[in-house]
């Protein structure tokens, strides 16, 4: 599998999606201002591990996932939309198509990024191709 160069940086500007940024470690280092309205995180979440937005059902399936991608860099999640659920900072979940890239930065180290496109609630919206 091929990683685009600029795939984070055109996913950020995504038709004004919910996106948020994890270093190699899994931990967010970014979220646009559209994350934070429709999930209702605020800074607090910087640093933090995804784990935080993810059900706690799926916690221990998305560490293990993302361990092996840092080991075999091969994925089936990525690049293609998935629909997932995402925690609030309330403590609910929204259903979300979630479109997500990888990209090996000038230091050979990994940054993941994604979109979500809330597919119940106040802001929900339909299901498209990214």
């Amino acid at each position: 599998m091929s990683w685009t160069p600029g795939a984070i940086a055109a996913l950020r500007e995504k038709e004004n999606l919910p996106f948020v940024r994890a270093d190699a470690e899994g931990n967010v280092v970014e979220f646009s201002p559209r994350f934070s309205e429709v999930y209702g995180w605020d800074d607090g979440l910087v640093g933090e591990t995804l784990g935080k937005i993810l059900p706690p059902s799926f916690r221990e399936l998305h560490h293990s996932g993302f361990s092996r991608f840092q080991l075999t860099e091969v994925s089936k999640v990525l690049n293609h939309p998935l629909t997932l659920a995402t925690v609030c900072s309330d403590g609910t979940t929204i259903q979300s198509e979630h479109y997500i890239v990888a990209e090996k930065g000038d230091a050979e180290t990994w940054s993941f990024a994604a979109t979500l496109r809330p597919l119940e609630g106040p802001y929900a919206s339909p299901p498209q191709s990214p």
